[in-house]
Protein backbone atom coordinates (compact mmCIF):
# COMPACT_ATOMS: atom_id res chain seq x y z
CA UNK A 1 0.00 0.00 0.00
CA UNK A 2 1.19 3.11 -1.00
CA UNK A 3 2.35 5.85 1.86
CA UNK A 4 -0.22 8.37 2.84
CA UNK A 5 0.87 11.73 3.25
CA UNK A 6 -0.91 13.85 5.90
CA UNK A 7 -0.21 17.88 5.70
CA UNK A 8 2.13 19.05 8.58
CA UNK A 9 0.48 21.00 11.57
CA UNK A 10 0.45 24.81 10.73
CA UNK A 11 1.40 23.85 7.28
CA UNK A 12 0.55 26.64 4.33
CA UNK A 13 -2.63 25.70 2.35
CA UNK A 14 -4.99 27.47 -0.40
CA UNK A 15 -7.61 29.98 0.57
CA UNK A 16 -8.35 31.72 -2.56
CA UNK A 17 -7.43 31.86 -6.04
CA UNK A 18 -8.57 35.85 -7.11
CA UNK A 19 -10.17 36.20 -10.88
CA UNK A 20 -10.58 39.75 -12.43
CA UNK A 21 -14.22 39.63 -14.15
CA UNK A 22 -15.09 42.07 -17.04
CA UNK A 23 -18.59 40.90 -16.40
CA UNK A 24 -18.77 40.25 -12.53
CA UNK A 25 -22.00 38.71 -12.66
CA UNK A 26 -21.89 36.33 -15.64
CA UNK A 27 -18.67 34.70 -13.58
CA UNK A 28 -20.73 34.41 -10.70
CA UNK A 29 -23.61 32.10 -12.59
CA UNK A 30 -20.79 30.55 -14.18
CA UNK A 31 -19.56 29.08 -11.15
CA UNK A 32 -22.92 28.73 -9.01
CA UNK A 33 -24.44 27.53 -11.96
CA UNK A 34 -21.70 25.85 -13.71
CA UNK A 35 -20.17 24.20 -10.59
CA UNK A 36 -21.89 24.48 -8.26
CA UNK A 37 -20.49 26.96 -5.68
CA UNK A 38 -21.95 28.69 -3.18
CA UNK A 39 -21.86 32.19 -2.50
CA UNK A 40 -20.81 33.12 0.98
CA UNK A 41 -19.52 36.81 1.19
CA UNK A 42 -19.54 39.89 -0.77
CA UNK A 43 -18.29 43.08 0.39
CA UNK A 44 -17.44 46.47 -1.27
CA UNK A 45 -14.98 48.17 0.77
CA UNK A 46 -11.88 46.95 3.16
CA UNK A 47 -10.68 49.60 5.72
CA UNK A 48 -7.42 49.38 7.67
CA UNK A 49 -7.44 49.51 11.82
CA UNK A 50 -6.34 53.31 10.66
CA UNK A 51 -9.60 53.88 8.89
CA UNK A 52 -7.98 53.76 5.63
CA UNK A 53 -9.46 52.51 2.70
CA UNK A 54 -7.13 49.67 0.89
CA UNK A 55 -10.01 49.06 -1.09
CA UNK A 56 -13.25 49.34 -2.94
CA UNK A 57 -15.17 47.62 -5.37
CA UNK A 58 -17.09 44.54 -5.44
CA UNK A 59 -15.83 41.78 -3.99
CA UNK A 60 -17.37 38.01 -3.70
CA UNK A 61 -15.98 34.71 -2.22
CA UNK A 62 -17.61 31.68 -3.94
CA UNK A 63 -17.08 28.70 -1.61
CA UNK A 64 -14.80 25.55 -3.00
CA UNK A 65 -15.31 23.03 -0.14
CA UNK A 66 -14.28 24.10 3.34
CA UNK A 67 -11.94 27.04 3.86
CA UNK A 68 -11.10 27.43 0.18
CA UNK A 69 -12.93 30.25 -2.59
CA UNK A 70 -12.98 31.63 -5.85
CA UNK A 71 -12.75 34.95 -5.36
CA UNK A 72 -14.09 37.62 -7.81
CA UNK A 73 -13.81 41.06 -8.57
CA UNK A 74 -14.69 43.26 -11.26
CA UNK A 75 -11.77 44.02 -14.09
CA UNK A 76 -10.06 42.58 -16.73
CA UNK A 77 -10.77 42.96 -19.87
CA UNK A 78 -12.63 40.83 -22.30
CA UNK A 79 -10.66 38.79 -24.67
CA UNK A 80 -8.05 38.30 -21.59
CA UNK A 81 -7.70 34.35 -20.74
CA UNK A 82 -4.90 32.46 -18.57
CA UNK A 83 -1.97 33.15 -21.50
CA UNK A 84 -2.00 36.71 -20.75
CA UNK A 85 -0.30 36.26 -16.98
CA UNK A 86 1.49 34.18 -14.62
CA UNK A 87 -1.30 31.52 -13.78
CA UNK A 88 -1.88 28.22 -15.99
CA UNK A 89 -5.17 27.32 -15.06
CA UNK A 90 -6.89 26.49 -12.10
CA UNK A 91 -7.75 22.46 -11.55
CA UNK A 92 -11.47 21.32 -9.80
CA UNK A 93 -11.82 17.87 -8.32
CA UNK A 94 -15.40 17.00 -9.42
CA UNK A 95 -17.41 14.65 -8.79
CA UNK A 96 -17.93 13.76 -12.87
CA UNK A 97 -16.02 15.73 -15.01
CA UNK A 98 -18.31 14.41 -17.72
CA UNK A 99 -21.51 16.38 -15.88
CA UNK A 100 -18.94 19.58 -15.11
CA UNK A 101 -18.13 19.89 -18.54
CA UNK A 102 -21.62 20.14 -20.12
CA UNK A 103 -22.54 22.31 -16.74
CA UNK A 104 -20.21 24.45 -17.61
CA UNK A 105 -21.10 24.70 -21.15
CA UNK A 106 -24.49 25.30 -20.40
CA UNK A 107 -23.70 27.95 -17.88
CA UNK A 108 -21.57 30.25 -20.37
CA UNK A 109 -18.02 28.55 -20.31
CA UNK A 110 -16.46 26.92 -23.41
CA UNK A 111 -14.23 24.14 -24.69
CA UNK A 112 -10.70 24.59 -24.09
CA UNK A 113 -8.25 22.35 -25.90
CA UNK A 114 -4.37 22.38 -26.56
CA UNK A 115 -2.43 21.05 -29.98
CA UNK A 116 -4.90 18.41 -31.45
CA UNK A 117 -7.35 17.78 -28.03
CA UNK A 118 -10.39 19.84 -27.95
CA UNK A 119 -10.74 19.88 -23.94
CA UNK A 120 -13.55 17.22 -23.73
CA UNK A 121 -13.56 14.87 -21.27
CA UNK A 122 -11.01 12.37 -21.79
CA UNK A 123 -9.00 9.58 -19.33
CA UNK A 124 -5.53 10.05 -19.24
CA UNK A 125 -2.24 7.96 -17.73
CA UNK A 126 0.45 10.24 -15.82
CA UNK A 127 3.65 8.26 -16.48
CA UNK A 128 4.83 8.94 -12.52
CA UNK A 129 5.86 6.81 -10.12
CA UNK A 130 3.78 4.96 -9.66
CA UNK A 131 1.46 6.07 -12.53
CA UNK A 132 -1.83 7.48 -11.81
CA UNK A 133 -4.86 7.66 -13.77
CA UNK A 134 -7.23 10.17 -14.22
CA UNK A 135 -10.04 11.56 -15.55
CA UNK A 136 -9.99 15.58 -17.05
CA UNK A 137 -11.51 17.83 -19.57
CA UNK A 138 -10.76 22.14 -20.05
CA UNK A 139 -13.03 24.69 -20.40
CA UNK A 140 -12.34 28.36 -20.46
CA UNK A 141 -14.06 30.62 -18.09
CA UNK A 142 -16.35 33.63 -19.28
CA UNK A 143 -13.18 35.98 -17.92
CA UNK A 144 -11.17 33.53 -19.81
CA UNK A 145 -9.33 31.78 -16.80
CA UNK A 146 -8.83 28.07 -18.14
CA UNK A 147 -10.17 25.64 -15.73
CA UNK A 148 -9.47 21.91 -15.64
CA UNK A 149 -11.83 19.61 -14.26
CA UNK A 150 -10.64 16.88 -12.37
CA UNK A 151 -11.49 13.36 -11.16
CA UNK A 152 -8.74 11.17 -9.59
CA UNK A 153 -8.94 7.57 -10.04
CA UNK A 154 -5.71 6.68 -8.67
CA UNK A 155 -3.68 7.63 -5.26
CA UNK A 156 -1.35 10.75 -5.58
CA UNK A 157 1.94 9.19 -3.49
CA UNK A 158 3.65 11.81 -1.97
CA UNK A 159 7.63 11.02 -2.13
Amino acid sequence: MPPTYVRPPGATTLMHVAIMCPDIERSLRFYRDGLGFSRRYEWTKTISPQGEVVYQGRGIYLELQGNSYIELFPGGREGADSADGPLAHIALIVPSVDEAYESCLKAGGSPAGHADWTGEPTSLVINGTPEMDVRVAFVKGPSGELIELYEQHSPVVAR
